[in-house]
């Protein structure tokens, strides 16, 4: 009897460590709106924080065409000193851009206008797997 109530105990907590595991239920390939524009304090980061972004997901970006842009780069160094000397992507002007998180990692965007990156308007996201269900 011990054993019976062992392994139904044992099967309980196992069952509900997979269900806490995989609890996350947003759907794969969402999009996530960003307003690009000067940023008023913060703006940027505090709209990209508390949220878990996943591969597949992307970052939609809506601004004016004739003032911005939006380039992804590929370092820290090249978003924390607005710089691209390795740029992942082309510097897009087309007013909204969709770009995708495509692999796990941190993904760094700026403005390539002169001075707009220096004046806040740069993002960095985390993007990791996700979860696999169990089958």
């Amino acid at each position: 009897m011990a054993k019976v109530v062992l392994s139904v105990l044992l099967f309980v907590v196992v069952l509900a460590m997979a269900s806490a595991a995989y609890a996350d239920n947003q759907p794969a390939g969402r999009e996530y709106q960003v307003k690009w524009d000067f940023p008023t304090g913060d703006k940027y980061y505090s709209a990209v924080q508390g949220k878990t972004y996943y591969v597949g997901d992307s970052l939609k970006f809506t601004y004016m065409q004739e003032m911005h842009n939006v380039v992804k780069v590929g370092s820290f160094e090249d978003f924390n000193q607005c710089t691209m000397t390795k740029p992942l992507s082309p510097e897009f002007a087309d007013g909204a851009t969709s770009m995708p998180l495509d692999k796990p990692g941190v993904h760094y965007f700026i403005c390539s206008i002169p001075g707009h990156c220096s004046d806040g308007m740069k993002i960095k996201v985390l993007a990791i797997n996700r979860p696999r269900k169990l089958m």
